[in-house]
C-alpha cells in the first residue's frame, strides 16, 4: 500500500490560496504602489509546506504506523488464506462433494472478505489523510492571506496547480510560511489550544 500524503491538492486546497487579493512587490513592509506601477504576485508550493510543517510530519508518522500496522494484519491474512487452499487442494481428492463445495464457499468468503478489508481500510486511510491536509491548508490560507496583505501583493498562486506557466519576479512565500506556521504552532500548543492563524508580522531580516 503506497502512502501519498498531500495528493490532494488539486481538489479542494488551492482555489483558497488562489483567492488572495491585494498589492506590493517584496518582503518588505508595504507600502503604497507609486502610479502606474505594474502587478506583484506571489507563489507557495503548497505540497512542500503540508509536508515540511510539524503538523505534516506528525500526521504523516501517524497514517505511516497505522498503514504499517494493517499491511502486518493483511499480511498474515493472506498467509492463512495461502495455507487453507493447499490444505484444500490436498484433501480434495479425499472429500465428498458436498464437503468441497463447502470448504471452497468458504474460501472464497474469506477472500473476499480480506479484500473489502483492503479497500475499506484505504478508503479510511485516504479520508485522514484528506483531512490532516486540510486542515493544515486552512492554516496555511490564513497565514498567506496576512503576508500578501502586508507585503500588498495582488495575488498567491500555489505552484503545483494552479496552470500558472510564467511571472515576472513572483515573491516565493513558502519558506516564511514554514516558519510562521511552526511558529504559530508551537505558541497554540503552550497556550493550550489551536487558535486562528496569526497574521504575520514584519521581519526586518527577511
Amino acid at each position: 500500500m503506497k502512502f501519498s500524503f498531500a495528493t490532494k491538492l488539486g481538489s479542494f486546497l488551492v482555489p483558497a490560496v488562489l483567492s488572495i487579493t491585494a498589492f506590493g512587490e517584496d518582503l518588505k513592509p508595504a507600502q503604497s504602489p507609486p502610479a502606474g506601477a505594474g502587478h506583484h504576485f506571489g507563489v507557495i508550493d503548497m505540497q512542500r509546506i503540508i509536508l515540511t510543517v510539524d503538523d505534516g510530519k506528525t500526521a504523516r508518522a501517524s497514517l505511516e504506523k497505522e498503514i504499517k500496522q494493517k499491511e502486518e494484519e493483511f499480511r498474515k491474512k493472506k498467509e492463512e488464506l495461502d495455507k487453507l487452499n493447499k490444505e484444500w487442494s490436498e484433501q480434495a481428492p479425499l472429500l465428498s462433494e458436498e464437503a468441497r463445495i463447502k470448504k471452497q464457499k468458504d474460501f472464497q468468503e474469506r477472500l473476499v472478505g480480506l479484500r473489502n478489508s483492503e479497500m475499506t481500510f484505504q478508503n479510511e486511510i485516504k479520508q485522514k489523510e484528506g483531512h490532516a491536509t486540510q486542515r493544515i491548508a486552512m492554516k496555511v490560507t490564513s497565514l498567506v492571506d496576512g503576508f500578501a496583505r502586508e507585503r500588498s501583493l495582488d495575488a498567491v498562486f500555489e505552484l503545483n496547480s494552479s496552470g500558472l506557466l510564467y511571472v515576472k519576479n513572483p515573491v516565493d512565500l513558502t519558506d516564511h510560511v514554514i516558519k510562521k506556521y511552526n511558529e504559530t504552532a508551537k505558541k497554540d500548543q503552550k497556550a493550550g489550544g489551536p487558535k486562528e492563524a496569526a497574521k504575520p508580522t514584519t521581519d526586518k531580516n527577511m
